[in-house]
């Protein structure tokens, strides 16, 4: 997907809030230890994540919203990239508060814990002031061209009303709520997971009011990657998960329709690539006739 220069009028995705470098960089530096060394967190991360699913569940969700970041920078329009911001502005205050919330149970002995506590206090500021320039940036939305699908809609729409009440839930009550996670997760692992959750449940939201393809592109074509990264987790340490609780297919089933949305992205993404309506024309153009012959005589 090759980026193309802003049209005349259209609110450009400025460099700040457009971060092709230090938000990937970031998120995928901070999954590391979460994806490659997920028993090692007591030694190798922030603070020690036990079960291990936690973990790895954590990485996945950063290594799959650095990929997003990826895609988002590529856009050139303030509307074709924010769907990526909204997922940054629900993510970080969240964490932050958590943080703060749980400072004593962090390693601040070590450079891992004090990266992390620095990190989430400055990410908000930051994004805060990125935003509101952002905002000021002259011009508007270039029309909607393509809607994406009802039935994509239709599961955004599920991703919305589930993920984001039960984040805000297992945030604020984190001791109550926690029961109905698939695994055992202690109150930090919770409000770090319902930050993600809600995250993600923006991310739907965001896309289903947008309802454009150019608008939710990055998002689409990041869906397929976090279903990878958490089916590779689940294959690791899924032992811990109870397959009798219901909650446990809940979460296989919204992991499932990650690749149903990423299936979605990677064919709409095909087909907006240069001369592939084109090829689309000619494929069903009907085959020129030819002239009967004469009967022999």
């Amino acid at each position: 997907m090759a980026t193309t220069p802003a049209p005349a009028g259209s609110r450009p995705f400025l460099n700040g809030m457009r971060s092709p470098v230090v938000a990937p960089l970031t998120r995928f530096a901070i999954g590391i230890p979460l994806v490659l060394l997920t028993t090692e967190t007591a030694r190798f991360f922030a603070w020690t994540i036990e079960p291990p699913m936690t973990a790895g569940f954590l990485g996945a969700n950063y290594w799959a919203s650095a990929l997003l970041a990826v895609l988002a920078a590529r856009e050139t329009l303030w509307a074709n990239g924010r769907v990526s911001v909204s997922v940054a502005l629900a993510f970080a205050p969240l964490t932050t508060v958590a943080t703060l919330l749980h400072l004593d149970q962090f390693h601040l002995d070590t450079f891992f814990g004090w990266f992390w506590v620095v990190a989430y206090t400055i990410y908000p500021i930051q994004l805060a002031i990125f935003l509101r320039k952002q905002l000021m940036a002259p011009g508007g939305d270039p029309p909607k061209e393509r809607p994406v699908p009802l039935w994509v809609r239709a599961i955004l729409a599920l991703h919305a009303a589930l993920l984001i009440p039960l984040g805000l839930a297992l945030f604020v009550a984190p001791n109550t709520v926690a029961d109905l996670w698939p695994w055992p997760i202690p109150p930090l692992s919770a409000q770090a997971i319902a930050a993600w959750l809600v995250a993600f449940g923006v991310l739907a939201g965001h896309s289903l009011v947008e309802n454009e393809w150019a608008r939710v592109r990055a998002g689409m074509l990041a869906y397929p990657f976090l279903g990878l990264m958490q089916v590779v987790m689940l294959v690791r340490f899924g032992d811990v998960i109870d397959f009798s609780d219901p909650s446990a297919w809940i979460y296989v089933g919204v992991v499932a329709s990650f690749f149903v949305l990423g299936a979605y992205g990677l064919v709409a993404e095909s087909r907006s690539r240069p001369g592939a309506a084109a090829k689309r024309s000619i494929s069903r153009k009907p085959a020129a006739s030819v002239p009967a012959l004469p009967p022999a005589p």
